[in-house]
C-alpha cells in the first residue's frame, strides 16, 4: 500500500465541525461628500465668514477649509453654481 504525503497532514480522522464564519454588515462611506464650493466661496468672500466660522458651520477643521480654498483658487473659481459676475467678484476679493 502506497502512502502519500497528504495522508500525514492534518488530523488522522475527519473532523466535523461548524464553519467559523460570521457575517455582519456595516454601513461605510468611502468618501465624505464634497462641500458646495460655490456656496463656500460666497460665504467666504461675499458674506465675509472667517475660516473658523466656516469650519464650525461645516463641521470641518480650518485646515480642511483652507484646502477647499486652495482648490477653488487653482480652478480660478470656475465652479458650477457661480455666475461669471460672481466668479469675477470673488476672484477680485480673494486677491485683495
Amino acid at each position: 500500500m502506497k502512502i502519500g504525503c497528504a495522508d500525514f497532514l492534518g488530523a488522522r480522522h475527519p473532523r466535523i465541525g461548524e464553519p467559523l464564519v460570521k457575517v455582519e454588515t456595516y454601513p461605510i462611506q468611502w468618501r465624505e461628500p464634497r462641500l458646495d464650493l460655490a456656496e463656500l466661496a460666497r460665504l467666504r468672500w461675499v458674506e465675509g465668514y472667517s475660516r473658523k466660522q466656516l469650519a464650525e458651520k461645516y463641521g470641518k477643521t480650518t485646515v480642511a477649509i483652507q484646502n477647499y480654498f486652495q482648490d477653488l483658487k487653482r480652478r480660478e473659481f470656475c465652479v458650477s453654481g457661480l455666475s461669471e459676475r460672481e466668479r469675477k467678484k470673488i476672484l477680485w476679493a480673494s486677491k485683495n
